[in-house]
């Protein structure tokens, strides 16, 4: 057997150890996504945006939430993330419900464990004023695929609410299942 020089060992060692400590990391940590809830700072109506990002992906990250389980995902659309989506004409005709209307808009991921219609699915939206309207899908995006052993489903769901200056929280829920997102605004 061929002799390694010491400090060839020693690097070896510590090469061997970095690996092992990087394996136990890797297997410990969680992709747990974006928060079920979290402070955003969401232009209100009538106003210009009040926070600033750095790019779209900053900006989208932002405003967006995972419920507990993971099955609900929700982007709350705003113009300071949508903005830097392309030319201002293109941007307004994508999100039309909430530029010409003013709707309270979300951008949502549904991963259920059991087969649905996404189309015939309910969702609560509650904000701290003591409104309580419900909306679901119209529509649905894509091809049906399974992402860890749950159907996903991709879709827009726009609620006849706006998002004013007095509003300090909003909640999404779906209704068949309780999971919920919720957003705070900061002052």
């Amino acid at each position: 057997m061929r002799h390694i020089p010491s400090l060839t060992q020693d690097v070896y060692r510590l090469l061997l150890l970095a690996l092992a400590v990087g394996s136990l990391v890797a297997c410990n940590s969680t992709n747990e996504g974006p928060p079920a809830t979290g402070a955003v700072a969401p232009t209100v109506a009538g106003g210009a945006p009040t926070a600033s990002y750095a790019g779209y992906q900053d900006a989208k990250l932002a405003f967006t939430r995972q419920s507990a389980d993971g099955i609900v995902i929700a982007t709350l659309e705003d113009s300071s993330w949508l903005r830097f989506e392309g030319p201002a004409e293109q941007v307004q005709a994508n999100h039309k419900a909430y530029f010409e209307y003013g709707y309270t808009t979300f951008g949502v991921t549904l991963r259920a464990r059991s087969f649905t219609r996404p189309t015939t699915e309910q969702f609560l939206l509650e904000d701290s004023t003591g409104a309580r309207v419900s909306s679901r899908p119209v529509t649905f995006k894509g091809n049906l695929v399974t992402v860890d052993d749950r159907w996903q489903y991709d879709f827009d769901l726009s609620f006849r609410h706006t998002i004013t200056r007095d509003v300090t929280w909003l909640k999404l829920t779906r209704i068949s299942d309780g999971e919920f997102v919720e957003w705070t605004f900061g002052g």
